[in-house]
């Protein structure tokens, strides 16, 4: 009798399973090769495996070149369905015109929880938005042009002095790590007012680094594991435990930065914060004036947060675009783009005082090749290549399928870049010229919608121009001393994380300086 109960019982669930990872969102066709019970959990997991032949961006693009570049379905284990779209009025629904109807979801805050907290990644409604309007103020053209630009040309002045030291030894360039330390010791200097110097390597940030990194990898594993929330509590595997290590090193780096802000009372140091125009000390005055943007947490945890989310924002995204010009840049059939971004380089570099820093003003409206180059490399590579929310509200977009509440909807930059029906036959051709109008200037035509890399609509990247800043003065001073080589038989390989990365052996070239 207790056997056929638990026969009945285990079919049950079976068809209960299949019931859930079967089904579809009506009007949308389901991911070819989605398996029964598991969706698409497994062929997900294998993608952020060590030693995967593909990423789970790449899986998914894939998913749209088989079905005609349309929207698509699928399901992971337990039932959870997600949305895969590429429309640019479907993208222009989601993250415009029916912004309120789509939240990051509690399942995302739950993954990033450990690493990000609640900051202005991971937080959604009246939150978010006191985060992004005191945020706000650290980006306008004021900070761009009188504080910004003359932190990148200071760090790459000396990022492209230790490259040439190692250069002229004749050792390879590992450019990820390079341009991963040069974002750190920017976004350091801007958003908290502290000199480190990873570029150096002094133990201390790298090791905080390695951290973070490692933490990243395990919080994108963890957005496509549902039995994650397991393999935590209990430390079932490597990974978790790993994590749990991980994130102790970086709450004590972190809780050090903030120690200078707040005393062993939870007070602010009103000494610190009274003319501090550094991110930090904008939030710690607008905390003390409204006490609700850190009441979730508590003003030292609030300050941890936002601490991170900033250096995943402001080291991260752009140390990733860096990383893949050169990618570029050294492939046979691109070269001839060094060369231009040599000769613009000499052109700001005979406006400015000789051996001094580039400056915002030295190079606005002097530089649209470098531009080209950053803005197209972030085509084909976007730092962050794809993104989900939850539908809180049911939602009928452009392409006639209608969401129901409680569905993913994923957007993937990587793939939306590759269509040719809107870029193009040579949409997966490195072409920074596409990027340049008759006039030398750049054009406006890629609206944000169809070029989703730093996002779009309310949330739209806050550190857009920083970035693309940033960009340009490291390519710059660093193209007008060096050029690049790739290094026989090596090919970068991506892995699957929060952000574009590569693998431990990252980017490896060899440089040579730049003939007179």
């Amino acid at each position: 009798m207790w056997l056929l109960v638990a026969n009945f019982a285990l079919v049950f669930v079976a068809l209960l399973l299949w019931k859930l990872s079967a089904g579809s969102v009506k009007g949308v066709p389901h991911k070819p090769g989605s398996e029964p019970f598991f969706g698409i959990t497994r062929q997900i997991v294998k993608c952020v495996g060590r030693g995967s032949d593909k990423t789970v961006f790449e899986f998914q693009t894939e998913g749209f070149q088989q079905n005609g570049w349309k929207p698509f379905a699928a399901c992971f284990l337990g039932g959870k369905k997600i949305v895969f779209i590429i429309d640019v009025d479907d993208v222009k629904c989601m993250l415009k015109d029916k912004f309120n109807n789509f939240t990051k979801g509690y399942d995302m805050y739950e993954a990033l929880n450990s690493l990000l907290g609640t900051g202005i990644f991971v937080s959604d409604g009246a939150e978010w938005k006191r985060q992004r309007i005191v945020s706000a103020h650290m980006f306008n053209r004021r900070q761009l042009r009188d504080r910004m630009s003359n932190v990148f040309g200071v760090h790459a002045k000396q990022l492209c002095n230790l490259m040439a030291e190692q250069a002229a030894k004749g050792e390879p360039l590992e450019m990820q790590k390079y341009f991963y330390h040069f974002t750190f010791d920017c976004i350091n200097s801007i958003a908290f007012n502290r000199h480190v110097d990873s570029l150096s390597q002094n133990p201390e940030d790298c090791a905080f680094q390695d951290a973070f990194d490692a933490c990243a990898m395990n919080a994108a594993r963890r957005l496509i594991t549902p039995w994650w929330k397991v393999l935590y509590h209990f430390q079932l595997t490597a990974a978790e435990r790993e994590m749990t290590r991980n994130v102790a090193k970086v709450n004590e780096y972190v809780y050090n930065v903030v120690d200078e802000y707040i005393d062993a009372n939870g007070q602010i140091r009103e000494q610190t914060v009274a003319n501090d125009q550094t991110l930090t000390g904008l939030f710690l005055q607008h905390a003390e004036e409204d006490p609700e943007l850190a009441s979730k947490c508590g003003i030292k945890k609030f300050v941890r947060d936002m601490i991170l989310n900033f250096v995943i924002a402001g080291r991260d995204t752009t140390g990733a675009a860096l990383t893949s010009c050169i990618d570029f840049l050294v492939r046979p059939e691109y070269k001839h783009w060094q060369q231009a971004l040599h000769d613009e380089a000499m052109k700001c570099f005979d406006n400015n005082a000789k051996g001094e820093p580039l400056t915002f003003d030295d190079i606005e409206g002097k530089s649209p090749v470098s531009e080209a180059i950053f803005m197209e490399t972030l085509r084909l590579h976007p730092s962050v290549p794809l993104n989900k929310k939850v539908c809180d509200v049911p939602t009928t977009f452009p392409s006639g399928f209608t969401a129901p509440k409680g569905v993913f909807i994923a957007w993937n930059t990587y793939a939306m870049n590759r269509n040719e029906s809107v870029w193009g036959p040579d949409a997966t051709v490195f072409k920074p010229e596409r990027w340049i109008k008759a006039d030398n200037t750049i054009t406006s035509d890629f609206n944000e919608y169809m070029y989703p890399t730093f996002n779009a609509g309310p949330r739209l990247c806050l550190g857009k121009n920083m970035a693309i800043l940033e960009g340009k003065i490291a390519l710059l001073t660093i193209f007008a001393r060096l050029r690049f080589e790739g290094i026989p038989g090596f090919a970068p390989k991506n892995i699957s994380s929060i952000t574009w990365q590569l693998d431990v052996n990252g980017m490896q070239v060899k440089a040579f300086p730049f003939e007179a």
